[in-house]
Order: C-alpha cells, then structure tokens, then sequence
C-alpha cells in the first residue's frame, strides 16, 4: 500500500511507476484515476451485450475473428499500422505539397488521408472488442487510448473535407494536430502492451521439463475435475476422463488467469476471469478473447504416479 497527498491509502496496483517521467505522468493522470470507470463500464457493458454470452455461434465467431483467434495473434495491433502509416505518408506529401503545389501530390495526399480513415475504423472496432475484457488501470488507459483516437479520425474526417471544399492549407493543419495526438495515442498502446502486457502471451515465459516429472498419485485424480499442479515449476491443470489424462498449463494465455479454477465442459476448460476456452487435448483455443494455445503436457502413469512432460512452446 501507498498513501497518496490526500492521505488516502491505495494498493500498489493504482500507484504509477516513479520513473522515467512519461510512465508517471501516464499513471498519475490516467491509470490512478478511477472515476474514469463510471465512463468505461457502461461503454463495455454495451460491447458485451453486442456479442453476448459465449456459446452463442454466430456472435462469438465474429468476436473470435476481431480478437485474432485465428491468427494467432490479436488483430488490432496489425491493422493499426495502416492508418499510422497511410497518415505518415499524409504528412510527407503535404510537406512536398507546401513546397511545390503540385495537383498530383495533392491527389496522393488525399488518398492516402482516404485509406488511412478506413483502417482507423476497422482497427476501432478489433480494438474495442479487446478492451472490453479488460479491468482496471488498463480499462482506464485504455479508454483514453480510444478516445483519442476517436478524435484523431474526427480531425483527419474534418481535414479531408476541407480539402474538398478548396481549405487545403486549413485540412494540412488539422491532419498535422491529428497526427501528433496520434503519436500520444500509439504512446499509450505500446503502454498496454509492453508495460501492462495487454494482448501479450501470459505463459510465454513458463518453462517445464524435456522429461517426465512426477506431480501426483494417480488414485487421488478425480474423474472430470479440474485439478492443479506443479510441472517442474510450471502450474498446470489436469483432468481425466476415463483413462485418458489431459494437461495444459494452469495460467490462462489472455490475462493470467487460473484455469483450475474454471469451469470443465466435455473436454474444454473455460477461463473463470474473461470466459477464454481451450481444448484440453491440445491446449488451442475454441473461444477467445485469448488468442494464443495453452502449453501442453503428455501425460502417463508410471508405478502408481501421474508424470508430465511439456510438448511444444507456448
């Protein structure tokens, strides 16, 4: 615990890293201010009702597609580069532009305005299907990573429109304003996501034995329940089905989550923090919002013990 000016005391989760100075600022003014969840839980309650509860097929593909289940890898970060990079070249055209007016760079100017307001909106869309199974100081940030972009496509809007209407000098200006509230933005992206580890693979660093390691008495597994143990250090979770035995790693790839204490379904776990699914019989994912597999384990029984050995990288 720290306490704050006020004397009020609050965990270290809301407490800002002290150093280098961006970080703080970041916390203080952002991540520490929990006001902001009055905005951000109406606005993810209405993302959620969109999709629905998992199960409900037609919904939840789509949701799995805009998380990046099917990549392997979240989509937002990858459809970002688009209006970053159709902006940047924006900028550099309309320098050229202000040098020597040349009808053809403006043209290029336009278009690459035009592309860029396109992949702002379908990286709007991944993103926030991602941000709503976020909690927390993320939400927070989060939230104002959002709407600043919100307002960066609203400027770029406004700029390609003056550009229309003959204010080519007025829509240079207001796509400049847009893309330096961008850097700030992207700022606080690579915030989530290398600082807070939003959209990261959370067993990535686990480790696990080349051979196998005893974890338990076989007679003390019960039958269709999930139950936790150590591999050589890393947590997994077990589940036997008649004489099959099941193993994947305890730590929900999404957030961190305990698997063990989820909820088992024929032979899928499914995560108790942000409903993430995985087959037990080869740790991939069947719903996300986690797009990354589950370690997995090959299982026997060797005189009267259940042994584990880890099978492929996270």
């Amino acid at each position: 615990m720290s306490t704050n000016i006020s004397g009020e005391r609050r965990s270290w989760v809301e407490t800002p890293p002290k150093t280098p100075v961006i970080r703080k600022v970041v916390g203080e003014m952002i991540a520490s201010q929990s006001w902001l969840d009055k905005l951000a839980e109406p606005v993810q309650n209405w993302v959620r009702a969109i999709y629905g509860p998992p199960g409900q097929s037609m919904r939840t593909a789509v949701k799995n597609f805009l998380n990046g289940v099917w990549l392997g890898h979240p989509l937002h970060p990858v459809i970002t580069d688009i209006p970053i990079g159709s902006w940047t070249a924006t900028m550099l055209l309309d320098a050229m532009w202000l040098v020597n007016a040349d009808d053809g760079v403006a043209k290029a100017a336009d278009a690459t305005l035009i592309l860029g307001l396109a992949g702002a909106g379908a990286a709007a869309v991944a993103g926030l299907t991602d941000w709503s199974d976020t909690d927390g100081p993320d939400r927070r940030v989060g939230l104002v990573h959002g709407a600043l972009n919100v307002g960066v496509t609203g400027l770029n809007l406004a700029s390609f429109l003056c550009r229309r209407a003959g204010m080519r000098s007025t829509g240079i200006l207001l796509s400049t304003a847009g893309y330096l509230v961008t850097m700030y933005s992207s700022n606080l992206g690579g915030e989530l996501s290398f600082a807070k580890g939003v959209g990261v693979n959370h067993v990535a660093w686990e480790g696990g034995s080349d051979d196998f390691v005893a974890v338990m008495n076989a007679e003390d597994l019960p039958e269709n329940k999930l139950t936790r143990v150590d591999a050589a250090g890393i947590p997994a979770v077990l589940l036997k089905q008649g004489k099959n035995i099941y193993a994947i790693a305890a730590t929900c790839s999404h957030l961190g989550g305990p698997l063990d204490e989820g909820e088992a379904h024929d032979c899928a776990v499914t995560c108790p923090w942000h409903g993430s699914t995985f087959d037990m019989t080869d740790g991939s994912v069947i719903n996300g919002p986690a797009v990354y597999a589950q370690p997995t384990f090959a299982a026997r029984v060797r005189q009267g013990k259940i042994e584990l050995r880890r099978l492929v990288h996270a």
